[in-house]
């Protein structure tokens, strides 16, 4: 039982990642006020992101208050490709999450072992009474690709699951995506540190995503925009690493191997 609860708080650890270091309370605070022409404008204005390849800053806090800060190298390719990998302060890789298309890969460098499962099925596996605090995170991975999606890429994506409000604050500084979702839940996105291209397009440097399991700040330090990475950066190939599988549809949360 102790090595199953072991397992359990391990992969609830690899999703806490994404659970953001900030002193504000989750969307408890007070209601957003901007421009939302301007921010429905600028967010159009958003750079058409191909790929993405940076070194960055991970923060997270989980709505019981733990909270920490990691280095982690990121790659991108929305809509459907990320991998993320969180380095030790040599810079070896202590575990690494990765999406592609319709599946998810969670790997412990430690432990040599990598869950494995559909991404549809990922937020049932923290659905137990012990793990709700990171119900949130995986709302997170289902909907990263908003981090960079214009507002038509939204209502054409999106539009059957949500609704959404664009606001621009400080002078124009910083952008909010709030969506709204059709079961009642809400995630903000908050962009800021914006620069442009040569075609005027903005990108931003940093991100932030308030959930209702916590926040996630992302802070890119080098980064490149490519038209495209290496066929083989989202394609699985840890070796001698067991692969457990995680089946939400069997109800068998703690997986098979």
């Amino acid at each position: 039982m102790r090595v199953k609860a072991y397992k359990l708080e391990y992969i609830c650890l690899l999703v806490l990642l994404w659970l953001v270091a900030c002193s504000r309370v989750p969307l408890e605070s007070e209601p957003l006020v901007g421009d939302a022409i301007a921010g429905r404008a600028a967010w159009a204005q958003m750079v058409n992101l191909e790929s993405l390849k940076a070194t960055a800053v991970l923060s997270w806090r989980a709505t019981d208050g733990r909270h920490g800060k990691h280095k982690v190298r990121l790659f991108l390719k929305p809509p459907n490709h990320l991998k993320i990998q969180w380095l030790t302060p040599w810079g070896a890789v202590a575990g690494q999450a990765l999406m592609a298309t319709d599946q998810f890969w969670f790997s412990d460098s430690r432990q040599r072992l990598t869950w494995h499962g559909r991404t549809a099925d990922l937020k049932s596996l923290f659905q137990q009474k012990e793990n709700l605090n990171w119900v949130g995170a995986t709302q997170f991975f289902m909907y990263w690709p908003l981090l960079f999606s214009s507002p038509e890429e939204d209502d054409t994506a999106f539009g059957a699951e949500a609704f959404f409000d664009y606001l621009a604050t400080n002078n124009g500084c910083c952008l909010s995506k709030i969506i709204h979702f059709r079961g009642g839940d809400e995630m903000h996105i908050r962009v800021d540190d914006l620069v442009t291209d040569g075609d005027e397009h903005l990108f931003a440097r940093n991100f932030e995503v308030l959930g209702s399991g916590g926040r996630i700040s992302l802070i890119l330090r080098q980064f490149t925009l490519q038209k495209e990475l290496n066929p083989e950066t989202f394609i699985y190939s840890l070796e001698h690493f067991t692969i457990r599988e995680c089946s939400a549809q069997e109800g068998d949360i703690n997986g098979r191997e």
